[in-house]
């Protein structure tokens, strides 16, 4: 079977929508499946998680761009973990946290998701999961995440129009639709 092959070149980038890295240019690899987060649909969740962010931990998981992550800690987020299983996509952030002098909050996992240790859910306060679409990885994530969080965590799960979740286990605190994308805002329940 051949093995397709990108370019490892850095598109135009994206920009941080506020806070302290303000209009900084996310540097994002030209990745076929890797799409940021719209600066329209960012802005919408930065509003909803707002009190939320200052000194929080968060975890930006199948995190691509970066771009969540990057957004809060800009907005006085207290650290970020995130989470990449493609290697150069990784390194890639690691290089945008190094650009940003993020060192001292920023931690890059370059692993599947499904293997890192329950002990980094355990711990964030807010999680973002922007997986790969119709491969039923959001569905998985959810199922597989639930016994994982704590009871004030929160999580930002971004999907297709077309996935249709069961969000057994979390509460519904906000939804929007946005073009092909579906991006919820849950908690956790008892």
């Amino acid at each position: 079977m051949k093995r397709e092959t990108y370019k490892h070149k850095s598109t135009a980038g994206i920009r941080i929508i506020g806070g302290s890295l303000k209009r900084s240019k996310i540097e994002v690899l030209n990745r076929m499946g890797l799409r940021p987060t719209p600066n329209r649909v960012r802005e919408t969740l930065f509003n909803w998680l707002v009190p939320s962010i200052p000194g929080a931990s968060i975890l930006d998981c199948f995190a691509g761009s970066g771009a969540l992550g990057f957004e809060a800690l800009s907005r006085g987020a207290l650290s970020c973990t995130f989470v990449e299983q493609d290697p150069q996509v990784a390194k890639h952030i690691q290089s945008n946290v190094e650009r940003f002098q993020l060192h001292a909050q920023a931690n890059v996992i370059a692993n599947d998701v499904f293997d890192v240790p329950s002990e980094i859910f355990i711990h964030a306060d807010i999680i973002f999961a922007d997986p790969p679409f119709h491969h039923g990885l959001s569905q998985k994530f959810l199922t597989w995440i639930k016994d994982k969080v704590h009871q004030d965590s929160r999580l930002v799960i971004e999907c297709g129009q077309s996935e249709t979740l069961n969000l057994k286990g979390f509460e519904i605190i906000k939804e929007l639709k946005a073009g092909i994308d579906w991006l919820h805002l849950l908690r956790p329940i008892s």
